[in-house]
């Protein structure tokens, strides 16, 4: 199988959540024989478009690539089997007839949950016209939508896709990289933290969406409450707008044992960060995947979740593998979650790192991923009328 795999983003260069899943998908699909060629600002294949202009200017940079990607293949579809798309602007229409579209989240979600302020609220409703019109210029009988939650899925039946053209289909994680280890004093003292305190972490961007204020206050009142019975460390890794802001108030509240760990590579530390932890945070108020990759990670490596209550985190409690505490309400949230510390959650250890092995390895999303192409490239398409 020839497969062109569009997207806005790869590694090395200028990656997050899109560009991981992309990579991580592709490089098992080469590894099973399928010929991918990847589109990108940055390639490695063809280069189209401009990373700086995206980083820039957002949605126009975006609109840049895919008019370039338009431009660019609409003489020379035939040369591919099938199309993998991530998240495409095409304004003009989809030039490719047979098309798996992956959405990894959406305007039309970020501004229906208000997540930023005013300005980028209204940034994101005018986003999201953009990518309305985009969807609705895809021959739909010629392709089809993967989402990466049921609550991406839901938003694009809510802007008029048909539900019979989407899939949920999770973000993955590598289980052998991601894992439990028994030699956790090693990898605490790696990163100069207490051997005998419980260790929670929460990685990720300090940004506005994963409500960083929100952790360190609740948290700052779990210390408080725990005094005396057990110490605990909050381990803090990733960088954002929002990273100063946290280190103040984290120092206004008091909250003492607090560690702030700025960038970690995702390659060379993370496996072992999440490997010394006792638990994994999120307090986010709106994400797009399901799990997000982090928590996928943290999932992989046995660590018990503490998760804020967003739809995206209801299969923390379903699979028995954390608490979800309302992070909106600090003195609620602290008192659930020190009962929470005070007991044995080894099972919910085992719990998580058995959910991650049968539902979100990489290799079982990627013959999710092979399954769906598969069956574009044996379908016909259909004939464009115009």
């Amino acid at each position: 199988m020839k497969l062109l795999i569009c997207t806005q983003e790869y590694p090395p260069r200028y990656s997050s959540g899109i560009g991981n899943v992309v990579y991580n998908i592709t490089e098992r699909l080469q590894a099973m024989g399928v010929d991918c060629t990847i589109c990108s600002p940055t390639g490695p294949d063809i280069i189209l478009g401009s990373s700086r202009l995206i980083k820039m200017f957002g949605i126009l940079g975006l609109l840049y690539y895919w008019h370039q990607v338009h431009r660019y293949f609409r003489e020379i579809v035939d040369d591919y089997d099938a199309v993998w798309l991530n998240n495409p602007f095409l304004i003009r229409g989809n030039p490719f007839s047979k098309s798996l579209i992956t959405i990894h989240g959406t305007y039309y979600g970020m501004s229906a949950h208000r997540i930023y302020s005013w300005y980028y609220h209204l940034l994101y409703k005018i986003s999201s016209r953009f990518e309305k019109c985009s969807w609705h210029k895809i021959r739909l009988d010629d392709a089809k939508f993967t989402a990466v939650s049921n609550q991406v899925a839901t938003e694009l039946e809510e802007r008029g896709i048909d539900h019979k053209s989407i899939t949920y289909i999770p973000n993955g994680v590598n289980i052998e990289r991601f894992k439990r280890t028994k030699d956790k004093k090693r990898l605490r003292d790696k990163f100069n933290l207490p051997e005998d305190d419980i260790v929670v972490l929460s990685l990720g961007r300090l940004t506005e969406q994963k409500e960083p204020y929100r952790l360190i206050k609740v948290f700052s009142e779990v210390e408080k409450k725990l005094k005396d019975k057990k110490t605990i460390t909050i381990v803090i890794a990733g960088v954002g707008e929002l990273l100063s802001g946290a280190e103040k108030l984290a120092q206004q509240r008091g909250l003492h044992n607090v560690r702030f760990l700025g960038y970690v590579d995702h390659e060379q530390d993370a496996p072992d960060l999440y490997a010394c932890a006792d638990y994994f945070a999120v307090s986010s108020k709106y994400e797009g995947g399901e799990p997000i990759l982090t928590l996928a990670e943290a999932m992989a490596s046995g660590l018990p979740c503490i998760v804020s209550d967003i739809p995206h985190f209801k299969l923390i409690e379903d699979s028995n593998c954390g608490i979800i505490a309302d992070f909106t309400n600090p003195e609620k949230a602290s008192e659930k979650i020190t009962a929470y510390l005070m007991n044995d959650n080894s099972s919910h250890s085992q719990n998580a790192r058995q959910y991650a092995i049968d539902n979100v390895s990489w290799e079982r999303i990627t013959k999710r991923y092979f399954e769906k192409l598969k069956k574009l490239k044996k379908a016909t398409p259909k004939q464009d009328s115009n």
